[in-house]
């Protein structure tokens, strides 16, 4: 077998374990987060992921930017590793100390007094998860999503019940909190148990410089894309209420968790994929080039569809008081249609090596949107999310550019190749939204609204023959077999 026929083989696996890691992990995720999302309140919610803001941000500075360096250099060794578990775990207890000393200001920012101990008790995730950092990235180097899929599960099963129980017993936000805590222990012990190779306190400094030198970039573009992500949150948290936040967290979730269990299963996948083969600039337009047609076969219709049933949805699943939510919702749905081919070309740049120009990108679009940021929060919670289309569609010009320049794959091609599925599921979506103007029961509408739009787009896939419908199909089927097979023997 020829490296490229290996490295497609491991491509293919790795996108189904990611994908049913994904999708069996986040459903679960899923049916917790709304069993919370009915005993805990909006302003619950809205308190953690302030908290929660503050330590992810800060925490961009725990690893050095040194996981995706190290996946993405090409002759990385043991002394690599362990210099890299070495800094992860002193930078980790480094930020920490920092989050804890700063967690009564910001908490006075906000006139939250509670949020100085909830910010100091979550940010232990960093120095416990930094314990399993450099196993995270072998695996990813290794292309063994089979792991994760194991590791997430049994995490995701033992945070949810102590999450659920907290939940019941009336520990409010501590829910929460226990439950993110829980789950990164637990995710960690099962990484260590797992995996055959552990790390050493061993320090190579000129390793280490190498490391950091290209660790510094990926650690550049996550804070300015991180903060610039973020500062929406803050400042809905503090113009508007945490429980405008909340909403409007909730309106991103279900939108999220479709992307997440696709798109970032791809992208996941798609970064060691491409750093194979990243001095082949073909093989990489081709690599480039099936992961979008892929990615927006499956999601496009998810999305849009899910914004044709969004107002029904919101009320089985999360109660009336959820309600709020669903116009951030499925303006939102129409964000991430945009924002999948976004991710995909960055997410590009950076298995080939180009990090620095990723941050040069930065500087361009994020200007762009701190201001439309701050223009539309002045008008309301929901302007917002009209300027986040606004800038997706830029993003999207920016971000394929570079593309265009090194591997030949221009915007023209790159909107021939979606349009396709985007129509498919434009067309779906309308006929789903009009079958739900005429039927008053929630449930029984939505069941027929899910099952016409399925049978649409199906069978249009069929009909006209799409080339990516197919490659889909055969995928997952030549997988299902390969495992029917393996049983068997």
């Amino acid at each position: 077998m020829s490296k490229q026929e290996s490295l497609k083989d491991k491509t293919i696996n790795g996108i189904f374990w990611t994908f049913l890691n994904k999708i069996s992990n986040q459903g679960l995720a899923f049916v917790i987060s709304v069993i919370l999302a009915r005993l805990l309140s909006p302003d619950d919610f809205g308190v953690v992921a302030l908290a929660s803001m503050f330590t992810v941000l800060l925490g961009i500075f725990s690893d050095g930017g040194l996981g995706p360096a190290l996946v993405q250099k090409k002759d990385a060794d043991e002394r690599d590793f362990n210099t890299m578990f070495v800094t992860q775990l002193v930078f980790s207890i480094c930020v920490y100390i920092l989050i804890y000393l700063t967690a009564p200001l910001f908490a006075s920012i906000y006139d939250k007094p509670i949020l100085t101990d909830i910010i100091r008790v979550s940010a232990l995730i960093m120095p416990l998860g930094a314990l399993a950092g450099v196993q995270n990235s072998v695996v990813t180097r290794r292309m063994m999503f089979k792991w994760y899929f194991y590791a997430n599960l049994i995490s995701l099963v033992i945070s949810g019940a102590i999450g659920l129980y907290m939940a019941y017993d009336g520990y409010g936000v501590w829910a929460l909190v226990a439950k993110s805590i829980s789950s990164t222990i637990v995710g960690t012990f099962v990484i260590w148990c797992l995996l055959d190779w552990h790390p050493q306190f061993a320090f190579d400094y000129e390793r280490f410089k190498s490391l950091f030198k290209n660790g510094l970039k990926f650690m550049a573009s996550s804070l300015i894309g991180t903060a610039n992500d973020q500062l929406k949150g803050y400042l809905l948290g503090w113009k508007y209420s945490t429980a405008d936040l909340a909403y409007f967290n909730r309106g991103e979730g279900l939108p999220g968790l479709v992307c997440d269990n696709i798109n970032n299963s791809i992208q996941g996948v798609l970064f060691p994929a491409i750093a194979q083969i990243q001095d082949d600039k073909a093989a990489v337009c081709r690599a480039l080039r099936r992961s979008i047609t892929t990615s927006t076969l499956i999601l496009y219709p998810m999305l849009l569809g899910l914004a044709a049933i969004c107002d029904k949805l919101v009320v089985i699943i999360f109660t009336e008081k959820w309600a709020p939510c669903i116009p951030f919702m499925r303006l939102l749905c129409i964000c991430y249609v945009i924002a999948v081919l976004c991710a995909i070309n960055l997410q590009a740049l950076r298995a080939t090596g180009h990090i620095g120009l990723i941050v040069k990108l930065e500087f361009i679009k994020k200007p762009l949107a701190l201001i439309t940021l701050i223009i539309t929060v002045m008008i309301s919670p929901l302007a917002i999310v009209y300027g986040f289309i606004v800038m997706n569609i830029i993003t999207f010009i920016v971000n394929s550019w570079p593309n265009k320049k090194f591997i030949g794959y221009s915007y023209y091609d790159q909107i021939k190749d979606v349009l396709p599925a985007l129509s498919l599921s434009i067309f779906m979506a309308a006929i789903v939204y009009v079958i739900g103007l005429f039927i008053d029961n929630l449930y029984l509408s939505v069941v027929i609204q899910v099952i016409v739009g399925i049978l649409i787009y199906i069978s249009s896939g069929y009909i006209l023959k799409l080339q990516s419908f197919f490659y889909v199909k055969d995928m997952v089927v030549n997988k299902l077999k390969s495992i029917s097979h393996k049983q068997s023997n």
